[in-house]
C-alpha cells in the first residue's frame, strides 16, 4: 500500500527574515514531524530529514520566505518564461496580488515549474533513502512581487509526497 504524505513549503515571514542564514529544525509529534525554516537547528535541509527516523512520516517541510532562494527563484522565473512565455509576462505587467485573474492563470504553470525545478530534485535525492519522492504540487496563496528586475514568487506550496512501500 502507498502512503501518501505532504512536504509544505510555505512562507512564513515570522519565522525567518531574508537577512538571517537559513537553518532547519524539526519538531516531532506521536507518529510524525515537521520540517520548518528557522534561525536555528541544523545547517541543511539534508541533515533535518537524515535526523528523521524511517519509521516517523515527515508530515511537512515549512520554508520561510521563498524569496530567500535565489537560485529556486531563477529556476521558476526560467521555467515559466520558457513554458508560459505570455502568461508571465501578463502577469507581471499586472497588479501581483492573489486574486489577480493574470496570476491566477498562472498558478498551474508555477506548480509545473516548482516541480521541476533542482530544489524539488535535491529534496527527492534526500528523500531516497527514506524510499519516498515528490509526485505532486499544490498550491495556495500565490502572488508575485517585483522588488528588482527580477520577479519573486510566493505562495503557500504543498509537495506531495509517496512512499514506495
Amino acid at each position: 500500500m502507498k502512503r501518501y504524505f505532504t512536504a509544505v513549503l510555505f512562507a512564513l515571514f515570522s519565522q525567518v527574515t531574508v537577512a538571517e542564514p537559513l537553518k532547519w529544525r524539526t519538531n516531532f509529534a506521536d507518529h510524525d514531524a515537521v520540517i520548518f525554516a528557522s534561525s536555528t537547528g541544523v545547517d541543511s535541509l539534508k541533515d533535518a530529514i537524515a535526523a528523521v527516523p524511517k519509521s516517523v512520516w515527515i508530515r511537512s517541510v515549512q520554508v520561510s520566505p521563498l524569496a530567500q532562494f535565489d537560485g529556486f527563484q531563477h529556476e521558476l522565473h526560467t521555467y515559466l518564461q520558457q513554458h508560459y512565455p505570455q502568461m508571465l509576462a501578463d502577469a507581471l505587467a499586472s497588479a501581483g496580488n492573489i486574486h489577480n485573474p493574470k496570476v491566477v492563470a498562472l498558478r498551474q504553470g508555477f506548480k509545473e515549474a516548482v516541480l521541476a525545478s533542482g530544489f524539488v530534485k535535491q529534496i527527492n535525492s534526500d528523500f531516497s533513502a527514506r524510499c519516498e519522492s515528490v509526485t505532486s504540487v499544490d498550491i495556495e496563496k500565490f502572488f508575485i512581487t517585483t522588488p528588482s528586475s527580477s520577479p519573486q514568487f510566493e505562495a503557500m506550496v504543498w509537495l506531495k509526497t509517496e512512499q514506495c512501500h
